[in-house]
C-alpha cells in the first residue's frame, strides 16, 4: 500500500484539498475559492483507514486554478477543473510536471460536518458514483483541512464596504472649501468612509436651496449625511421637511456648527427637534474651556476630561431637546453658564451626533477635534464599540 500511496498521492492531495471550502454551498464552487495552502487530515483506501503516521508532511498551494504540490523533496504541479453541474459535483485533476509524469484522475466531493470528503478512482479507475471505498474498487477517500496558519482570508465581497457618507456644504460665514477637505480626509483617515462632497459654487450668502435635496430619495444611497451647511434664510416648510424626512425615518446624520442656524422656518421648531437644540446667536470669538460631561460615553471615550478650544464661535443654547443627551459643554464667561457643545440626538428612527464646534478651519483640523468628530459619525452609524472604537471592518483603511 506504502508505494502505491506516495506514487498517487500528489495528484490525490490536489483533488482532496481543493474542496475543503465550508463557508460556500458546492454550487458555488469555483477555482477562485479555493486558493490557499492545504494539508491532509484523514484518508482511508480500499476500506481500511490510511494509518496517520503514513500519512506525509505535504504542503498543497492552490493558486486560480492551478496547484503546486509539495512533498519533500518532490515538488509536482498542475491545474484541475469543476464541474458543479453532476452530482455529486466532479473534479479532474491534470499533473503536468512532477516525479508521477503525467496523470490525470477523476474524483467526486461533497460537503461533511467538518469540511469536505472526496473520493478519487486511482486510474484506471474511473470516477466513483459515492463516497465509498471496499476491497474491490481502487478508490481513495479522504478529507483535508486548511494547513495551520494558512487559514483562508475573507471573501472580499464580505468584508465591510466603507461607509458611504454625503457632506452638505456651503453657505455664509465660514471657509467651506477648506473644511470639506479637512472634514473628508481627516474622518476617513480614522474611518473606513468615502465621501461624497455636495458644495453649489458660488451660493455663499444665507438663502439657498442646495441642488442635492431636489433630487426624490436624495439620502438613499449613504450610510449618513453630515450637514455642515449655513443657510439661515431658508424659511420655507415643504423645503424643510424634504430635508428632514430621510432622517426622520432612520438616515443617521452629523450636524456640524452653522447647520444649528440653517433653516429657521417660522413657527416650526421641526429642523431644531432634528439637530437636537435651539440656538438663534452666539457670543464674540474666544477660546473656551469644554468639559466632557459623559466620559463613560464610547463618543467622548478618548476626550480629554478638560480642553480648550483654540479661538472659536460658542452658540448659545436655548434649549435641549427630550431626546438629546449633552455629552460636553463649553464655559463662556458671557453667558456665565457652560453651554451645550456636544450631544447626541434620537429623531425619529435616525441617530443624530451634534457639535458646535467649527467656525474656524483651525479648530475642525485638531486631532482631538476630528477624532470626536469621528467617533460621532460611527455612533450615528451603529460602527463604535463600547471601548470607543470602530467597530471590526472599520477601522481607517490601510495605505499601501
Amino acid at each position: 500500500m506504502n508505494g502505491i500511496f506516495k506514487l498517487r498521492f500528489p495528484t490525490l492531495f490536489l483533488a482532496l484539498a481543493a474542496f475543503w471550502v465550508p463557508a460556500l454551498k458546492a454550487s458555488h464552487l469555483s477555482p477562485s475559492n479555493l486558493n490557499g495552502v492545504w494539508t491532509i487530515d484523514s484518508a482511508e483506501r480500499r476500506g481500511q483507514p490510511v494509518p496517520r503516521d503514513v500519512l506525509p508532511d505535504t504542503t498543497l498551494e492552490i493558486k486560480e486554478g492551478r496547484y503546486t504540490f509539495t512533498s519533500g523533496d518532490n515538488v509536482t504541479q498542475g491545474f484541475f477543473t469543476i464541474d458543479d453541474k453532476r452530482k455529486p459535483v466532479a473534479m479532474d485533476i491534470t499533473t503536468t510536471s512532477g516525479p508521477d509524469g503525467n496523470v490525470e484522475m477523476k474524483a467526486i466531493v461533497a460537503l461533511t460536518e467538518d469540511g469536505w470528503q472526496v473520493c478519487y478512482g486511482i486510474p484506471p479507475e474511473g470516477r466513483p458514483s459515492d463516497f465509498a471505498t471496499n476491497s474491490d474498487r481502487n478508490f481513495f477517500l479522504a478529507r483535508y483541512v486548511r494547513k495551520p496558519g494558512h487559514e483562508q482570508p475573507a471573501p472580499e465581497e464580505s468584508k465591510p464596504k466603507p461607509l458611504q457618507v454625503l457632506m452638505i456644504s456651503g453657505g455664509c460665514c465660514h471657509d467651506y472649501p477648506g473644511q470639506d477637505t479637512i472634514l473628508s480626509q481627516g474622518i476617513s483617515a480614522r474611518a473606513h468612509a468615502h465621501f461624497t462632497v455636495v458644495r453649489d459654487e458660488g451660493k455663499n450668502g444665507t438663502s439657498h436651496k442646495v441642488s442635492v435635496y431636489k433630487e426624490d430619495d436624495w439620502a438613499s444611497a449613504y450610510d449618513v449625511v453630515i450637514h455642515n451647511e449655513c443657510y439661515a434664510d431658508e424659511k420655507e416648510a415643504d423645503w424643510l421637511e424634504r430635508i428632514i424626512t430621510p432622517h426622520r425615518e432612520g438616515v443617521p446624520a452629523v450636524v456640524i456648527h452653522c447647520s444649528m442656524h440653517s433653516y429657521r422656518v417660522p413657527n416650526n421648531p421641526e429642523w431644531f427637534k432634528f439637530v437636537g437644540v435651539t440656538s438663534h446667536r452666539h457670543g464674540s470669538h474666544f477660546d473656551y474651556l469644554m468639559t466632557n460631561v459623559k466620559p463613560e460615553h464610547p463618543v467622548m471615550k478618548g476626550f480629554p476630561p478638560l480642553w480648550r478650544t483654540p479661538k472659536e464661535e460658542l452658540y448659545n443654547i436655548e434649549k435641549v431637546e427630550p431626546s438629546a443627551t449633552p455629552l460636553a459643554t463649553g464655559w463662556s464667561h458671557e453667558t456665565k453658564r457652560g453651554e451645550v457643545n456636544v450631544w447626541l440626538n434620537q429623531y425619529g428612527k435616525g441617530r443624530v451626533f451634534g457639535t458646535t464646534i467649527g467656525h474656524y478651519n483651525h479648530t475642525l483640523e485638531d486631532p482631538v477635534v476630528l477624532d470626536l468628530l469621528t467617533r460621532g459619525l460611527l455612533w450615528a452609524c451603529e460602527k463604535l464599540d463600547d471601548d470607543g472604537k470602530p467597530v471590526t471592518g472599520y477601522e481607517a483603511k490601510k495605505q499601501d
